[in-house]
């Protein structure tokens, strides 16, 4: 998947810790745990091991192998951390993170996201767009001006209803932002309002408000109390 002007850029001026990228050392870590290597999960520890995100103020290391110095579930580990197939998890996931942060950080053997075993997105490259979005919006003037949000104990596999948040896109005449994938996340906008779609939430901005019948629609849609 190529990304855009606007994610390479964000990369760019990301910050990154040194990481295992050589794929004959990738190849030998899956022969090592006697599992079958995918194109995807090679193409992501690649391109993305050792990027780093921020939980706050504590650090996100992504990648399913990683070089010492380790924080997290790495610190003791020299290879994958594979998590079979039980329960809710239908299929094999790979721990994708070195952090200290309280959560759970996979890819699938698709290159599907997880956070928490909830998928995100189904392309690890649609989380790197979304986070250089979110960056170019935390250097404006961006303010909430909405806010809906799944309750967090629902089952793992309910979404943000689409027909909802078609309504959404009607009713503000959004478009999609310039460039970003057709993926569960999504970055829409008329030229005046951002939404920011997830899987568990929608989130409208504005730098300049909202109009009173704009926002009353919007609550009519997603029945906010």
């Amino acid at each position: 998947m190529v990304l855009s002007k606007r994610a390479c850029d964000y990369l760019a001026h990301s910050e990154w810790k040194d990481s295992v990228k050589d794929e004959k050392e990738i190849i030998n870590a899956f022969q090592a745990a006697r599992i079958m290597p995918t194109d995807p999960l090679i193409d992501f520890q690649t391109r993305f091991g050792g990027f780093t995100l921020y939980a706050y103020l504590e650090p996100i290391v992504y990648g399913i192998l990683h070089k010492r110095p380790c924080r997290g579930d790495f610190k003791h580990e020299s290879g994958l951390i594979v998590m079979e197939p039980e329960d809710d998890i239908v299929i094999r996931h790979f721990n994708c993170a070195d952090t200290l942060y309280q959560e759970i950080f996979s890819i699938d053997e698709q290159g599907r996201y997880y956070e928490g075993y909830e998928l995100k997105c189904n392309n690890f490259e649609t989380h790197i767009e979304s986070s250089a979005m979110l960056n170019q919006v935390n250097k404006g003037k961006w303010q909430t001006v909405f806010k809906y949000e799944l309750d967090a104990y629902r089952d793992y596999y309910e979404i943000v209803d689409e027909n909802k948040y078609g309504e959404l896109v009607k009713l503000l005449g959004l478009k999609k932002v310039e460039d970003f994938p057709e993926d569960i996340i999504s970055w829409d906008t008329n030229g005046e309002i951002l939404v920011w779609k997830r899987a568990d939430s929608v989130v409208v901005l504005s730098e300049n408000g909202i109009k009173p019948r704009e926002l009353e629609g919007i609550k009519e849609i997603f029945q906010e109390e």
